[in-house]
This record gives C-alpha cells, structure tokens and sequence, in this order.
C-alpha cells in the first residue's frame, strides 16, 4: 500500500490532546512568505479560476473580492488555495512529496505539529476508512485530492487569544478548502454524493469494503449502474440517483444494455455483491416471521432455544385487536405493555439491536392511525417478557424501501415526521441503552430525508453555507430541480440543486429567510398532510 504518513502522522496528533509531536521534515511555509509566492502565481491563479469542471464557487461576492485582492495565495503542483486576507501571518503551510498541511502559527509555534487545520495530498489509492479524510477532486484517470481534517482541537487550548484565532480559522477552512482550484482535465468535485466515488475508475478490493454496512453496499452497487443512466424499479433508489447532480436518467431497468460497463466496473460489482452476502451472513438478524408461526430462537442468550409465537385476532373489548406473544408456553397480551392501534397481522421480528450481548429481541409492528407506523421491541429474561421501547416507523427492507434501519452497533434508524415547509419524512435515530435494557430516541441535529422530491425554484435562490444566516451564500438560479437532502426538523433545511450547488436554508413559519418569500413563491409542489 502506497505510503501516507503524512496523512496519518496528522491524524494522529490530535489524540494526543493537541500537543503531539512529529518528526516533520517537510518544506514549511510561514503566511508571511505567502507574497513572494502570490505576486508569482497571480496570473496563473486567474487562469485556474476557469475550472474545467465548472464548479460554482460557494463564495459571496464580497469575499472572493476579499480574498483575490487581500489575500494570500499558495500553489503546490496543480492545486492552489487563497486564504482570507485575516489569515495574514497567522498560518504555516508544510509540505511533503504528497502533499501539504495547513497550521495555525501561533500554536505550531509553540510546538511542531500543533494548530492543525487541514491537509490536502494526491493520491490514486482510495482509503474509505481514514478518520477525518474526504475528496476534494478526482479525475476520470483515478487521481484523487483527498481533505484530512481534524476531528478534534488540535491547538494551544492554554491561551485563550490562541483558541479564539484557531476556532476561527477552523470555521473558514471549509470554505478555503472548497474553493481550491486545482488545474487539471477531467476534475469532477461532487465525491460526496457517491459511496465509492471511483468505482469507475479503480478495481476495488474487498478489504476497502470491510467496514461499510448494507445499506452502502446496496446504493454503491447500484450507483455503478446510475452512473450509465439506468432507471430503478425501486422507489428509493429513484429518487436517491434523481438527487444526485450527475445523474440523468436515459435507460428504463429492463431496457439497460449492460455493455457500456467496463471490465473495472464488472469487477467491482462481483467484489460488492460478495460483500453484501457476507454482511448478510454475518448480519442474520433481523428475521421476518409469519404470525401464527412457532418459532425456535435463543432470545435470551443462554444457550438454549425458546419457543416463540405471536398471534394477532380482532377482539371486541376497548383496545380492538388481541395481540398475543407466546414464550415458552407463557402468553403475554402486548397491548398491556403498549397501545395497539391497527397491528400488523401478517409477521413479526426477532432482532439484534444490542451488537455487545448475545440477546435477542421480539418486535411487532403496528400502522398507527393514518399510517404513523410504530414498532414496538420485547425482551426476554428467561422468566418474563419486558417492554424495551418504540421506534417510530418500520426500520425493515422489507417494509422500508431496501433501506435496514439497523445499524449493527446498538441503535436503530427510525422515522420522524416534520412539517417545516412541508410534512416530509426524516431518518430519526434511536440508542439502546443496555444498562436500562431500553431504546432513547436521539436528537443528532441533522436527519437525512428518507425519499428526495424534486421542487422546481421559481426564484433565484441564495443558500446559505452554514446553518449561520451571516454565513457565506451561493446563488441557485431559478428553473431547475431543487431536492431537500436534510433538516434539523426545526428551522434549516440543507438542500442540493440539480447542477449541484448545495447549502441551507432558513424556514421561518412559512417564509424562507433567504428569499424573503413564502415557501410556495420558492418551490414547486410543497406537500401537507394532516
């Protein structure tokens, strides 16, 4: 494997409370030798700013005239930064035969290897697995410029003036970083809406593939077909490819002529597909059952198999329905336990939620009233059967699109419901709290939408960069798809346009704060239920 010391060397600094050392011996540039280096690349960085992927800048107005008129900028092979003119003698730059790193110099002062900021390397090896690390570029021959960031402070936490400086250099790095110019044919920079974005241009290996779950290999499977333009059958998968700036479909799923993949994207497809099955070997649960069916699963995790059956009949007392779970010739009313409204009556689940013991759950699923679906998860002592919570919605392939909610590490993705700008439906995620033997809903701060419906703009539409409404903007013109990609199910919403501008915006009852309008003067075919 090709060597990236520097990548890790710069990784790992920041487990060592920001303060690690590292027997750095590469060129180091100091932001006051940035002059000699911007009066020298001026004309060339013009040039470059004609990017040959006619990438949108994701930069006001104001502050690319910053940053072209006041600040410094730096060139290593093909790929050039222009730092904000605050910036000024307040960084480090140090290279090596890969790459460059970016440091605050006030802490790298202190000691090497401190005030991390970010680091950019060319490689033509994808690493999936680095902590921190995400492509900036990629090109059709398989170069690829990779990102490390830092997923820590890494800087003098002692002086409070060096703090302040760093966390403000930090907020700016994103958007240093994103409007990099790196002068080449052929770049393509909208890696983040891929799975394995050089698929098309490298064999993958198997071992690359170890750590990503189900659900990726299923959407990374299928993008080498998207990529070609065939249609999808499934719902999801339509309108997950549909979000994607570089998709277009032209190919309906029966109609695909697989000839126009190449010998590299067959090989991956064989490597992928393998993998899948060993997930599922390795992943057997959960199970769908048949109600009414007598089934022999350890769900106690002693050793010794239970026998299990759920049965569901229409009853005539206040709750309507009956809903039985049979243990070991031990029945339980479930709606003692939680309330019922439409169950399911065709099949139920034994699940394994908890990765770190050898237990097992029963779940039950339930359509709610005007399909709120619930599931409802039981466990088993080995004596008595306990209520282990809720999810809200149906976290199941079968029942949730191809999508399986369980995450193999102890937590489940669910569904929650929000109704800023439209009623739509987010991935909500639920933690399994094995002390209290119970499932907690937790709030992460942005939910993916669980399907991606075009809303045509009726306006040229600002977006903000950051959920900061004093934070840079970039425009979206008005004509094309715009697609709601997340939200914090409160006030942002994170949005992509179809030529692939992406950034927030801010909902404010039924106003966008960056259009000063109505949600319904923006976008097209805004949805709301009861």
């Amino acid at each position: 494997m090709k060597n990236k010391v520097w990548l890790f060397t710069a990784a790992l600094l920041l487990f060592t409370a920001g303060c690690g050392k590292t027997d750095l011996t590469e060129k180091e540039i100091n932001g006051d030798e940035q002059k000699t280096i911007e009066s020298q690349e001026t004309e060339k960085t013009t040039e470059k700013d004609g990017n040959a992927s006619g990438e949108k800048k994701s930069v006001t107005e104001n502050e690319n005239a910053e940053l072209q008129e006041n600040g410094e900028s730096y060139t290593w092979e093909d790929v050039t930064l222009q730092f904000p003119k605050s910036w000024k003698d307040k960084y480090v730059v140090a290279e090596d035969e890969n790459g460059f790193t970016v440091f605050q110099k006030a802490s790298y002062e202190k000691e090497k290897g401190m005030g991390y900021l970010f680091g950019i390397s060319k490689d033509t090896e994808w690493y999936p697995d680095a902590a921190g690390v995400s492509i900036l570029g990629y090109t059709d021959d398989g170069v690829l410029y990779e990102v490390v960031r830092p997923t820590d402070v890494s800087c003098d936490v002692e002086n409070e003036d060096t703090l302040n400086e760093y966390q403000g250099m930090m907020q700016q790095s994103d958007t240093v970083v994103q409007n990099a110019v790196i002068d080449t044919q052929n770049l393509h920079k909208d890696a983040d809406q891929y799975i394995i974005p050089v698929s098309m241009t490298q064999t993958i290996s198997a071992d690359s593939l170890i750590n990503m779950s189900d659900n990726d290999l299923w959407l990374a499977r299928n993008e080498i077909y998207a990529r070609h333009g065939r249609g999808f059958t499934n719902e999801y998968l339509q309108s997950y490819f549909n979000a994607c700036s570089w998709y277009e479909k032209t190919a309906e799923t029966d109609a695909f002529d697989e000839s126009v993949l190449s010998q590299t994207e067959k090989d991956n497809l064989k490597v992928i597909q393998e993998a899948e099955k060993t997930y599922a070997d390795e992943h057997p649960y959960p199970k769908e059952y048949k109600t009414g069916q007598k089934v022999m699963e350890d769900i106690d995790g002693d050793g010794r198999e239970e026998e299990i059956r759920y049965d569901v009949k229409e009853s005539g007392d206040y709750a309507g329905y009956s809903c039985i779970l049979t243990v070991n010739g031990t029945s339980y009313e479930l709606c003692e336990y939680a309330a019922m409204v439409t169950p399911e009556t065709d099949c139920f689940y034994v699940t394994d939620i908890n990765a770190y013991d050898d237990s097992l759950e029963i779940a039950v699923l339930d359509d709610g009233p005007s399909g709120d679906y619930v599931t409802y998860f039981y466990r088993y002592d080995g004596n008595t059967l306990e209520f282990a919570g809720e999810v809200t919605g149906f976290p199941f392939k079968e029942k949730n699109g191809g999508i399986n909610g369980f995450t193999g590490q102890s937590g489940i993705y669910g569904t929650i419901r929000t109704d800023i700008l439209e009623t739509a439906y987010l991935n909500g995620y639920w933690w399994y709290d094995s002390d209290a033997g119970k499932l907690e809903y937790m709030d992460t701060g942005m939910h993916r939408y669980q399907y991606f419906t075009p809303h045509r703009l009726y306006v040229d539409l600002p977006l903000w960069e950051a959920m900061d409404q004093t934070s840079d903007q970039v425009t979206v013109s008005s004509g094309q798809d715009v697609f709601f990609i997340s939200s914090d199910a409160k006030e942002w919403i994170y949005v992509r346009a179809k030529d692939g501008t992406k950034g927030y915006i801010h909902v404010d009852g039924e106003n966008i704060s960056n259009a000063g309008r109505l949600g319904s003067e923006v976008f097209s075919e805004l949805n709301y239920f009861d």
